[in-house]
């Protein structure tokens, strides 16, 4: 599939289900958008072992026969649009998750981080083999950008807007010499030049898009992975490349702008894993602290807090759902200088967030579905915004999803190249 007709597809499903993505759980929009489908019954229906397939598997899951068939539509096209190709052979990237011994400067590094770099710099070094110069964007504590300065004889520069984390990642030990500079580059844009080579492990939201719009302009290499869409200065994320000029017309006519101007709290959920190792913590892990949450809106708001939900945790770190309730709500009313409920409250708020919480996951179902989707329609985007600079672009996955599921890639040679 071509990276226009990919883009195409991806947009046509989230067009086609803006109010299934726009609605929030646990609100009538949400429920009203899948009875008009004639979904509700179903999903409301699933048993727990059933439910725990689905969430997993997604897409690729076996659902069971009496699915309604508008809802199967919506699994297969998921399942096309995201079928993406491999761009290293899985056992290859596998193989950096054990790896033994680990060199001493590495040590800092998880087994899965270890992973994902030895898979990226498979794709950089040729990548970069002729830049002048290799820039690490969001280098953080500099693990990517010591590695491949150690395996590349060409300066390497990790730009970070934290000083505290440029500072640490200079600290680090290295066999090479790699820079670190602190950089704003939402702020302060990206000096590229055409015999650069920009890089991003991770590169988040906003900050993938000023990455792909550089390199355009300035005709350097690119390799990226994106995460976290959502974070982004605007309030929401308009697609970098025009809408026309597709080959397919009469499915272009039914979309618009607006229906692709993607609101920061449907960008968030292409960042969710439903898997059993998720990005910082387990399902079971992250299944709890969701449920702890509902139970912490439902208390602020019975205090007389209206907020979205959603938003109960603000100005707490958001590992904080992941400790018990308790303490979860005494930090939570303290940001806000209220007292706490009692103990019978927060016991009662547990009990209806756990049935609440229950019914949520099952109707949040297709949504979930539309997750990867929303991440492959951003890639292809930018992908798009690329080729209409005349540049050549690989997109695919670059390490499984046990590695980590951020996993979507992005490639393309300078245009010297």
């Amino acid at each position: 599939m071509s990276v226009a007709a990919r883009w195409l597809a991806a947009a046509r499903l989230v067009a086609a289900h803006r109010d299934l993505l726009d609605a929030r759980p646990g609100t009538a929009e949400l429920s009203d958008a899948l009875a008009a489908r004639g979904w509700a019954s179903f999903l409301g229906a699933l048993d727990d072992e059933e439910l725990a397939a689905l969430e997993i598997g997604g897409h690729a899951a076996t659902w069971p026969p009496r699915t309604p068939p508008g809802l199967s539509a919506l699994v297969a096209a998921a399942r096309d649009v995201c079928a993406l190709p491999m761009l290293i052979e899985p056992a290859r990237c596998l193989a950096g998750v054990a790896v033994s011994p680990v060199p001493s400067q590495r040590r800092r590094e998880t087994p899965r981080k270890r992973a994902q770099i030895d898979a990226f710099a498979r794709i950089i070094l040729p990548l970069a083999k002729d830049a002048a110069r290799v820039i690490d964007v969001g280098s953080g504590h500099g693990h990517l950008t010591r590695a491949i300065a150690e395996r590349i004889d060409r300066p390497v520069i990790g730009l970070d807007r934290d000083d505290g984390l440029a500072l640490r990642a200079r600290s680090l030990p290295s066999t090479a010499s790699p820079s670190f500079a602190v950089v704003d580059v939402l702020r302060d844009g990206l000096g590229l030049t055409a015999s650069d080579c920009v890089i991003g492990l991770h590169a988040c939201g906003e900050l993938g898009d000023v990455m792909v719009e550089s390199a355009a302009r300035s005709g350097g290499a690119l390799a990226l992975i994106g995460c976290c869409l959502q974070k982004r200065r605007a309030s929401s994320r308009a697609p970098l490349a025009p809408l026309a000029p597709l080959s397919d017309g009469a499915a272009l006519a039914s979309l618009t702008s607006a229906a692709l101007d993607l609101p920061r709290h449907v960008l968030g959920l292409s960042n969710l894993t439903a898997r059993d190792e998720g990005v910082e913590a387990t399902r079971a892990e992250n299944l709890a602290g969701r449920e702890r949450r509902l139970a912490l809106h439902r208390l602020l708001e019975a205090a007389g807090v209206t907020l979205p939900l959603g938003a109960e945790i603000g100005g707490l770190n958001r590992r904080a759902a992941h400790g018990d309730l308790a303490s979860l709500v005494a930090r939570a009313f303290a940001v806000r200088r209220r007292s706490p409920p009692s103990a019978s409250a927060i016991a009662e708020a547990a009990s209806w967030a756990r049935v609440e919480h229950a019914e949520m996951r099952r109707l949040s179902l297709p949504r979930a579905l539309l997750a990867r989707v929303l991440e492959v329609l951003v890639l292809a985007d930018r992908a798009r915004h690329l080729e209409a600079h005349r540049r050549d672009v690989t997109i695919g996955l670059i390490f499984p999803e046990s590695v980590s599921p951020r996993n979507l890639a992005l490639v393309s040679p300078a245009t010297s190249s």
